[in-house]
């Protein structure tokens, strides 16, 4: 069973799960579940902010990382490989 457990105020907002057993997902069970290319859901275990662990050979990630790295907005203009969101392309450095 998973719970997920909300300070009751407003102050922050963070989730704690409480799980009985550890779930990973490969490529192909997020290929399956998003309907996405296999190639897009490659690039997106390369993200270095994506939260996925090599298991040997085969790329995983755990089923409440996921839903963490889901629940927040991510652009794909907005943000690349090695550069913080709040950097904008073409703007000279002061």
């Amino acid at each position: 069973m998973i719970y997920a457990s909300e300070p009751k105020d407003n102050s922050y907002f963070t989730r704690v799960y409480i799980s009985s057993e550890a779930r990973f997902y490969t490529i192909d069970n997020i290929q399956e579940m998003t309907g996405w290319s296999k190639k897009t859901v490659q690039k997106l275990f390369n993200d270095p902010r994506f939260p996925a662990s090599d298991y040997g050979r085969i790329k995983v990630v755990e089923a409440h990382a996921l839903i963490d790295y889901f629940s927040n907005r991510h652009e794909k203009d907005r943000e690349r490989y090695g550069q913080p969101s709040y950097v904008h392309y073409g703007v000279p450095r002061r």
